[in-house]
């Protein structure tokens, strides 16, 4: 049991309690330097999971298509299976090298990588997806794994007019 003193609170931008966290399990914390420092590695096990991906996709449509109730147990969907079961193996292994770098694969369909850093003295995640030069996107610790809000907003993609601001 842990006790107090060993467990942080964590609070809104705005300053509202959310709950608290336990530091011995808090993962590591990083700069936006820090992450950005990893893509090169992010790059290469992204283009490796994208190409897992595929292949499991392929996989899964043709054991669909050889799939019916005599062909259960048919050399061909057997050895699909077995197939899906290796890069199922894979899969997680990347999921495994990407933990050791500080982050989490969250969405392996969009080969969404995030690391927990601070924005603005806030915890937040930094989301990475192939494609991406840099970081350029993150999501608060309590939104959905795989949201992803700009880190940079322009201007010109913000409509003033559909901002409301509070009066009090």
């Amino acid at each position: 049991m842990t006790n107090f003193a060993e467990r942080l609170p964590i609070f809104t931008p705005e300053g509202n309690f959310v709950r608290m966290i336990d530091r011995q399990s808090t993962p590591h914390t990083f700069d936006l330097n820090e992450v950005s420092a990893r893509i090169p590695l992010l790059q290469k096990i992204g283009s490796d999971i994208i190409r897992v991906k595929n292949k499991r996709d392929d996989i899964l449509k043709e054991r669909q298509s050889e799939s019916s109730p005599t062909s259960r147990y048919t050399g061909t969907v057997m050895k699909l299976q077995d197939e899906l079961r290796v890069l199922s193996k894979k899969l997680e292994s990347y999921r495994e090298e990407i933990k050791e770098l500080g982050g989490l694969l969250v969405n392996v369909d969009q080969v969404t990588m995030e690391f927990l850093g601070e924005i603005d003295g806030c915890l937040a995640w930094f989301s990475w997806q192939p494609g991406d030069d840099s970081i350029q996107a993150w999501r608060p610790v309590d939104g959905e794994p795989g949201e992803r809000i700009p880190l940079i907003v322009n201007n010109k993609d913000l409509d003033t007019e559909d901002l409301i601001y509070p009066l009090d």
